[in-house]
């Protein structure tokens, strides 16, 4: 009983089945028993008085100072059973005798670690951590009397590091190098997705097949790799990589998976690394040391600027004709329409613009007889644009400008295309 009361069992709150280990288990340091030491001799003193006083007296000084003495005792008990624990997943507190007290920070929450160290503490060396984290309240702030803070604070540097949540800065020279190194070229992925295929199967490396050269062991399994095909008894499988196309950012494998439900399966193969001074990359690795969800705010944001580059690169284009993409967007609706004709408010949704920048768009194309406003029959008639004759011709030739562009996405294989539509096509249908 007593012995559960003075050990804080530091080990029953890890998470054992993740991998979860203590690198660091630090105990408050000795100064920190000064005041329980105190108050202790001092109720010890108090006690002694019972011998300076009558005898009939003796019992009030007596338990006065065992009062205090046993306070003194419960004040140390509780430094001894204050533990700061760094694991590699996160640092925690616990402390408090008969009630418990527990209090956790994950490593990629930390944002600063400030180190006090008062004149005493710079002589006994010990120190007080002070944590800043993403969270507003923070139950894990405070941590005092930590012997060889220095040590500490580099013990949870180091684990940060390790664990990735914060990236090492290499020259581009090592990992060019590296890069060099990993990657095989063409001939030798073949050889060796070959030389895997062949361990799994019933192949018998004994029997008398000999080949003269590796152009003929290829040759003799090809059918297998046929891109696109079903022959041999393996699935086909191709690289999701346009011809002529430079996607070095996004490198995919296409799998057929026998599914009955979908042909095939894409994955990610590759992943280059971006450029040390890439403003989207340094800004997603800035935020995921104070915030969550670093992937999906670099999506957003490159999203978003490729969105604004898409339009100024097409505006570019349109600029000849007097168009901008916006006004192009409010002919093609109008074009495609089978009558050639939209309610504004109904324009002004599927432009989903405001209502200024719909309306100022049909101001200017209306002012250029592309389109013309036209009031339905009735009382409550609504107001239509309707395309003219001009507009159709000028739709028509910014429409074969633009697929002449590649609307903005030459760097782009047809494959990597529709990936990226049907991704985005469900985001937007969870929004409508």
């Amino acid at each position: 009983m007593f012995g559960a009361l003075t050990d804080p069992r530091v080990e029953d709150h890890l998470i054992a089945e993740e991998g979860e280990i203590v690198v660091d288990e630090v105990r408050r340091h000795f100064l920190a028993f000064v005041s329980p030491t105190l108050i202790i001799l001092l109720g010890l003193a108090v006690a002694a008085l019972s011998f300076t006083v009558p005898i009939d007296f003796a019992s009030i000084p007596l338990g006065i100072g065992a009062a205090i003495a046993l306070f003194g005792v419960y004040r140390a008990l509780f430094v001894h059973m204050d533990r700061f624990v760094i694991t590699n997943m996160r640092v925690f507190r616990i402390h408090g005798i008969f009630t418990q007290h527990k209090a956790t920070m994950p490593m990629a929450r930390i944002l600063d670690i400030s180190v006090h160290k008062p004149l005493m503490g710079r002589i006994f060396r010990y120190g007080h951590f002070v944590f800043e984290s993403a969270a507003q309240d923070q139950g894990l702030r405070d941590i005092r009397y930590v012997g060889r803070p220095d040590e500490r604070d580099l013990t949870i540097q180091t684990v940060i590091q390790r664990s990735g949540l914060r990236s090492a800065i290499t020259s581009l020279n090592t990992r060019d190098e590296d890069d060099d190194e990993e990657l095989p070229d063409g001939d030798d992925l073949v050889t060796g997705a070959s030389a895997d295929i062949d361990a799994d199967t019933d192949f018998d490396s004994d029997a008398d097949q000999e080949f003269d050269s590796d152009e003929e062991l290829r040759a003799e399994h090809q059918p297998r790799f046929s891109a696109g095909t079903r022959t041999g008894q393996y699935p086909a499988v191709r690289t999701g990589v346009g011809p002529n196309v430079d996607t070095e950012e996004w490198n995919t494998m296409e799998f057929n998976t026998d599914h009955g439900f979908r042909d095939s399966e894409e994955f990610r193969i590759g992943n280059a690394s971006p450029a040390l001074n890439d403003p989207v990359s340094m800004a997603a690795s800035a935020w995921e040391m104070r915030w969550p969800e670093r992937d999906r705010m670099q999506t957003a944001t490159e999203l978003m600027r490729a969105h604004r580059f898409l339009i100024d690169s097409l505006d570019e284009k349109l600029r000849p004709l007097g168009l901008t993409y916006a006004r192009y967007e409010a002919l093609l609706l109008l074009f495609f329409d089978q009558r050639g004709a939209l309610p504004l408010v109904e324009l002004t949704d599927q432009l989903q613009v405001d209502t200024s920048s719909s309306f100022s768009t049909v101001r200017w194309l209306e002012d250029n007889d592309l389109l013309e406003r036209a009031l339905e029959p009735g009382d409550d008639g609504e107001v239509f644009a309707e395309i003219t004759p001009k507009g159709r011709a000028l739709t028509d030739r910014a429409s074969q400008i633009v697929a002449d562009a590649r609307f903005g996405l030459d760097t782009m294989s047809d494959a990597e295309c529709r990936q990226l539509t049907n991704l985005l096509a469900r985001q937007r249908r969870i929004r409508d």
